[in-house]
């Protein structure tokens, strides 16, 4: 996902996978397929990341993007996979 300049095979299963790993958790919602997942960081600022659960088809593209940005922002991706 870091390097991928077109982002079209990653399911929100994916991307679940990647926040989980992070320490990230939904985000108590009202129902719809809007998720928020958030992470309350060491510095007290909270990272909310929005994703859009839709059954078994893989995200749009924009939402791996924004992901990958916000976790850049915010220094969370472990300096072995940004290297890589």
């Amino acid at each position: 996902m870091l390097s991928d300049s077109n982002p079209i095979t990653y399911s929100y299963s994916d991307a679940c996978s990647v926040l989980s790993a992070l320490g990230f958790e939904v985000a108590p919602h009202a129902g719809g397929s809007h998720r928020r997942w958030r992470l309350k960081t060491k510095s007290g600022n909270v990272v909310l990341i929005g994703l859009v659960e839709k059954g078994n088809g893989t995200l749009k593209p924009y939402l791996i993007r924004d992901m990958v940005q916000q976790l850049r922002i915010h220094a969370l991706i472990p300096a072995e996979l940004e290297n890589e």
